[in-house]
């Protein structure tokens, strides 16, 4: 009998201990034993990230409405809501957004109908505030009644891995508005799907454009005929360049060029809590690539710079040839659907990149 009531209270105590789990929002504990922590990400974005999609059978307001109340409600467990320009500096307001989160009179119909755009953050008690992730929401009409996009990004420089952070963050809200599963498109443990596009033809010397800004007129302006439209909740661009120079020779050319190029609003950034280096190569990294360095930066542009700036994530690894760059850019601030060729979609590379491409 004492066995048993051992056996019993020890039930009870595993019991507990699964149900504190599977409502963690941080991983204090090894992945593997916390619910929806088994889809890390490396590198799929420079740094680890996560685009899933969410079917809500409401229309796009109730939608909004619904995942807004929600994400506001679980300030105690890391979440926030984030308006204004300048989200590193704590906007965190629940009132007059700006830009504001309603799209519907822009009539969007393409990629998809955008009837709403959002963005949060989530802090883990190490990376909170500036250094927290961010998280991009966008809602679409579908037949069902809407689509939520939610986009997880870790923020600080050196984040290559997330340990299955930014999942297990879009799923935990996911559970609080619906009993669907999400479903992965980009990042969350997924394979790199193979770019569909051939490389772009190089650009003739005498046409390359003196500007790393595509500006109020993107047509007039050479490499910004590729815009984006909220793929990762706003806009963003993932591409890889073929290097022939080893990683290290690669990563140092790439450093120099970004210092290079601080008059066209380019920024090599570092730092972060802890500020890990950008050499991965004592790692012994294998899979899902053999990366070997990884390191940030920022694009300036005048209406943008600064905490507002776009993010740039980079990470080197070795190919047959010599080396890969894997170039990330997304625009930082709250409410940026489109780009206007800034930052493009996963076909070609962005303005902002390929400045340095060249």
């Amino acid at each position: 009998m004492r066995l048993a009531g051992r056996q019993t209270f020890a039930m009870r105590v595993l019991g507990v201990l699964r149900d504190l789990l599977s409502t963690a929002t941080v991983l204090k504990v090894p992945p593997s034993v916390v619910k929806n922590c088994d889809m890390p990400d490396l590198g799929s974005c420079g740094n680890a990230c996560c685009v899933a999609e969410l079917d809500l059978s409401m229309d796009p307001a109730e939608a909004y409405s619904h995942t807004l109340s929600v994400l506001k409600g679980l300030q105690d467990v890391g979440y926030s809501y984030v308006t204004g320009g300048d989200p590193d500096h704590d906007h965190v307001l629940f009132d007059d957004p700006h830009p504001e989160d309603d799209l519907r009179h822009f009539n969007i119909t393409t990629p998809k109908p955008f009837k709403f755009l959002f963005q949060g953050r989530h802090d883990a008690p190490k990376y909170k505030g500036p250094n927290g992730d961010i998280l991009n929401f966008a809602i679409y009409e579908s037949g069902s009644g809407s689509v939520l996009r939610m986009f997880s990004i870790s923020r600080i420089h050196g984040a290559l891995g997330d340990h299955g952070q930014n999942y297990k963050t879009l799923h935990f809200l996911s559970d609080k508005l619906t009993s669907k599963e999400p479903t992965r498109l980009h990042g969350c443990g997924l394979p790199m799907a193979s770019s569909a596009a051939a490389p772009p033809s190089a650009s003739d010397p005498g046409k390359q454009s003196s500007s790393s800004v595509c500006g109020a007129s993107p047509s007039e302006v050479p490499d910004c005929d590729k815009p984006d439209l909220g793929s990762c909740g706003n806009a963003c661009c993932m591409a890889e360049l073929d290097l022939s120079m080893e990683p290290e020779a690669a990563h140092a050319q790439a450093v120099d060029v970004l210092k290079s190029l601080k008059d066209d609003g380019y920024r090599y950034i570092t730092g972060g809590d802890p500020n890990p280096g950008d050499d991965l190569r004592h790692y012994n990294i294998t899979k899902p690539k053999n990366f070997q360095f990884i390191f940030q930066g920022r694009h300036d542009s005048p209406k943008y710079s600064g905490p507002n700036a776009d993010i740039l994530d980079f990470t080197i690894y070795g190919s047959d040839s010599g080396s890969v760059l894997r170039m990330f850019s997304i625009s930082r601030i709250h409410g940026a659907l489109g780009d206007a060729g800034q930052w493009t979609d996963d076909e070609c590379s962005s303005k902002a990149v390929i400045v340095m491409a060249k």
